[in-house]
């Protein structure tokens, strides 16, 4: 059943009786001839609307519609000004400003069609498609068909704008025929010629390309071109093959100038609770000539049962230099991991197994810890509702490392070690607003030695710790409505030690920051834990103004009864002393983007152990963001010389579209650039493009130095690339 509903404007008469029937007569022409012949047998029972301001049954008995004409059949709308129905054609005349929209996904702008009373088969002239609110298809003749197949002739697609002011798109593909599938998502170009500002660039005599929202046809992706001083030229071409929706294989053949080849490769599966993904490159170049070189990566994400997640993720180089010549990572050292852990409010449960490798040239890597396992599991029991009140915290765990060799010592020493740990924390307010802070800890270590001599097999240590803090805030706010906190805080912690001594291997980087001034256990590793008894004190300052100004400034130090155990007095660190050295730390921010932060470490003599510095500013356009290291040599953190590096990020945006970015990591100390790097992105409605230029001196993983040029460039609107919101091609 069909249904006609009528606009009315201004006062109606006599005639509007008149009219009346004539709409009566229209309402049931169109139910008897439209609807049954418009839609398909299992879907005859949807009714077609149509209204407009004009209505009526012509001489010849067809069915005339005029004046802002809106007609629905299903899910798609069209409007004119003027839609004659011949009911022996079964057709509609449609005229003047056509727009046919099927949902968001297509909409057709048009001066004439003949099409079908169901909207979705007929010849529509002069037209102009878009496709996904991205792809713009401009053709002389738009052919539908009641299978999802359109054919387009005379076509210009692009989906960049097209105005008055710049009636040439920056990019667009001219062919003679077009069809588009609507059921595979895909377009045919037939005679395809692409263009870039109007020059033709390249023939095509088909081109398939990807209906917009449609990332999984099968065909080539966009290239990658590379510019390198020890590889020369390069021009990838991505190949992607889906495999049904779940599963997919891109191969990037990859030539060079010098005369390598490459073929990159990745693998991929999902599933309903995650996925795999498999990939890598292999190479035969000039650099080891007659060599295959290589790298492969495997990485997983599965949510199993009862909150339960597997993860992994493990990379392999052929050789030490691989990756950094191939601008893969510049990563010293490789990390991987198969973990399966769970995370919930009061409980947290992993077990992993890790391996590393250093792609430092001095390293050896049979002489490192490079095969790990662990087990963790930490449970917080809460005793609030008790008299003793507080949480109590259960730890447990295992963990083992292997090394290759067997040499008796630190260059073969194999460690296995479990621990369980059990602490207890609670918080209160004393009179006056000091806050008080309670923890008892105790720990038992089980560890075995293999391979080294000079340590006892087995060795069990246990450590109990007390920890009473005092923190005393102040607070002042003035009349300007800015507000002081000074904040004094006092540890005092006690400790009692038993059993031997162990091996520290997991533990060679002490840092001391605000983050662990005031930590119980302050130490990442576990084989020189913090348990001897001390004082940690320090004073914290805090301003917030109205005008968004905010500061922030910490010192403080830790003084020890004995120096810490684990830790070589000879060696300059900052916290293996009877005193640690002065943290001095701070921040300040404001609204306007700018943001300074400090961490300076000074020992008993005023010396400058350690610094780090970062000035950040983002502005509207502009972002600068730049970091001063200084960490002083020392043998214990295997540091021969002073490192002393300055490194800076500018990145600028451009109201056209354009953006830049500049940097570089500086060595003050031995007064050469160790990376320099720029690059230069543009992106609007229709296209992005990515410009890289990267400078690699001589480092510890690349004995030569390097430069490489990366250019990639997509065409927005096709697939599923969405156009972007950068500068535009067309102005008002």
């Amino acid at each position: 059943m069909a249904s006609v509903r009528r606009k009315t404007r201004g006062p109606v008469g006599t005639a509007a009786a008149v009219a009346g029937g004539l709409v009566r007569a229209a309402w049931l022409a169109l139910a008897l001839t439209v609807a049954p012949l418009s839609l398909p047998a299992a879907a005859q029972s949807v009714p077609a609307t149509l209204m407009a301001d004009q209505v009526y049954v012509d001489g010849a008995g067809r069915l005339v519609a005029t004046g802002s004409v809106e007609v629905w059949h299903g899910s798609t709308r069209m409007t004119a000004e003027r839609v004659v129905f011949d009911r022996r054609q079964d057709q509609l005349q449609v005229e003047g400003r056509i727009s046919v929209s099927d949902g968001p996904d297509q909409v057709i702008l048009a001066d004439a069609a003949q099409l079908s009373p169901s909207l979705r088969t007929g010849i529509i002239t002069s037209a102009r498609v878009m496709l996904d609110q991205q792809l713009q298809i401009a053709a002389a003749r738009v052919r539908r068909g009641d299978n999802g197949v359109s054919q387009m002739d005379s076509v210009v697609a692009s989906s960049c704008p097209v105005c008055a002011s710049n009636p040439t798109p920056l990019w667009e593909i001219r062919a003679d025929r077009v069809t588009h599938d609507e059921n595979t998502r895909r377009l045919l170009f037939e005679h395809a010629q692409f263009r870039l500002a109007g020059v033709p660039v390249f023939q095509a005599p088909r081109l398939v390309l990807p209906a917009p929202g449609n990332p999984r046809l099968r065909g080539f992706l966009r290239p990658v071109f590379g510019m390198d001083s020890s590889l020369g030229f390069s021009v990838g071409m991505p190949y992607f093959i889906p495999f049904g929706d779940s599963r997919d294989l891109t191969l990037t053949p990859v030539l060079r100038t010098s005369g390598s080849v490459t073929l990159g490769f990745r693998w991929r599966v999902a599933r309903q609770n995650g996925g795999i993904e498999i990939g890598g490159q292999i190479s035969r170049d000039t650099i080891r000539p007659g060599e295959l070189r290589g790298y492969g990566y495997f990485r997983a994400l599965f949510q199993l049962r009862d909150d339960w997640r597997l993860t992994a993720d493990v990379l392999i180089p052929s050789d030490r230099t691989y990756l950094e010549t191939y601008d893969i990572t510049d990563d010293p050292r490789l990390n991987g991991h198969v973990t399966l852990e769970r995370i919930q409010r009061d409980q947290a449960a992993r077990a992993r197994i890790l391996g590393f490798y250093s792609l430092r040239a001095a390293d050896v890597n049979d002489e490192l810890p490079n095969r790990v396992a662990e087990a963790d599991l930490d449970r917080r029991i809460g005793l609030e509702a008790t008299p003793i009140g507080g949480e109590l915290r259960l730890r447990m765990g295992a963990r083992a490392f292997w090394r290759n060799s067997s040499i008796n010592g630190v260059r073969g020493r194999d460690v296995a070690r479990a621990h369980v740990q059990l602490g207890w924390r609670r918080s209160g307010v004393l009179p006056g607003g000091v806050l008080v802070t309670g923890a008892l800890d105790a720990r038992v270590d089980h560890v075995r030695v293999s391979d080294d001599i000079a340590y006892p097999n087995p060795v069990t240590r246990r450590a109990l710790q007390g920890m009473i803090e005092f923190r005393w805030p102040w607070a002042r706010v003035s009349d300007a409505g800015v507000s002081h906190v000074v904040e004094p805080v006092v540890q005092v912690i006690g400790s009692s030690v038993s059993g031997g001594a162990l091996p520290n291997d997991d533990h060679t980087m002490p840092e001391l920051d605000g983050g662990n001034l005031f930590a119980l256990r302050r130490y990442s590793g576990e084989d020189a834990p913090d348990d001897n008894s001390r004082v940690n004190a320090g004073l914290r300052w805090t301003r917030h103004d109205a005008e968004g100004w905010t500061g922030e400034a910490l010192v403080g130090r830790i003084w020890r009864r004995s120096p810490l155990a684990g830790f070589n007095p000879a060696h300059v660190q900052p916290l293996g002393f009877g005193a640690s050295n002065w943290l001095i730390a701070g921040r300040v921010s404001n609204a306007d983007g700018y943001a300074l932060s400090m961490r300076l470490l000074v020992d008993a003599n005023a010396n400058l152990t350690r610094t780090e510095t970062n000035l950040a500013w983002q502005g509207t356009r502009t972002t600068v963001s730049t970091t001063y290291l200084y960490l002083p040599a020392s043998a214990f953190e295997s540091r021969t010389t002073d490192l002393s590096e300055w490194s800076i990020d500018l990145a600028r945006r451009f109201g056209n579209g354009w953006a830049s970015t500049v940097g570089w990591n500086y060595d003050v100390g031995q007064n050469l650039f160790a990376t320099a790097r720029a690059g230069m992105t543009y992106r609007n409605e229709c296209l992005s493009m990515d410009l890289s230029l990267t400078r690699n001196f001589v480092t510890s993983t690349n004995p030569t130095a390097s430069t490489s040029f990366d250019l990639r460039i997509e065409l927005l609107g096709i697939g599923g690339r969405a156009p972007g919101d950068g500068g535009s091609t067309c102005r008002a």
